[in-house]
C-alpha cells in the first residue's frame, strides 16, 4: 500500500525547507555585515590624527636611498601606515573582508603610498634578510590591481 503524504506532514516539509533558506540568507547578511564592520574599524583608524600625519610624512618624503631616508626621516611612520596596510592585506587574504570595498575606502591611497614606499620597504627586506616583510601589504596592492583590471576600474 502505498502512504500518502498528509497534510501536516507537507506542512512541516515546507516549513522546514523555508526555516533552512531563511537561515541561509541571515548567514549571508550577518557575514556581510561583519566585513563590513570590519574595514570599517580599519578605515575608522586611518582617519586618526596620528595616522593621517604619519601618511602626509611618507607621501611626501623624498630620497635616495633607504640610509637618506632613515636620517631624514626615521621609520616610525612607514612601519605605522605599512602596518596598517599589511592588516588590510592578511584580512583580505583570509577573506574576511571584501576587495571592493577596501577599493572604494583604501585603493587610491593605497596605491599612491605603495608606490612611495615600495623602494623603502624593499630595502629594508634586503637589510634585515627577510624576504616576506610587510608582503601583506604587496599581497594587497596586487589583488586591488587583478580586481581594477577584472572590473575595468582604473
Amino acid at each position: 500500500m502505498v502512504d500518502i503524504p498528509t497534510a501536516t506532514s507537507i506542512v512541516t516539509t515546507v516549513s522546514i525547507i523555508i526555516g533552512v533558506i531563511f537561515t541561509i540568507l541571515e548567514i549571508r547578511h550577518l557575514t556581510r555585515v561583519r566585513r563590513t564592520d570590519v574595514i570599517m574599524k580599519i578605515y575608522d583608524k586611518f582617519g586618526t590624527k596620528e595616522v593621517l600625519e604619519a601618511v602626509n610624512n611618507v607621501g611626501g618624503a623624498q630620497f635616495v636611498s633607504l640610509e637618506e631616508y632613515r636620517k631624514k626621516y626615521g621609520f616610525t611612520d612607514i612601519t605605522m601606515v605599512a602596518v596598517l596596510f599589511e592588516e588590510v592585506g592578511v584580512l583580505l587574504q583570509q577573506n574576511l573582508i571584501d576587495i571592493k570595498m577596501v577599493d572604494r575606502l583604501l585603493g587610491p591611497t593605497l596605491n599612491l603610498l605603495w608606490d612611495r614606499m615600495r623602494p623603502v620597504l624593499f630595502a629594508m627586506r634586503e637589510g634585515l634578510n627577510e624576504p616576506f616583510f610587510f608582503s601583506h601589504y604587496e599581497y594587497l596592492v596586487k589583488r586591488l590591481d587583478l580586481y581594477r583590471k577584472k572590473t575595468a576600474r582604473p
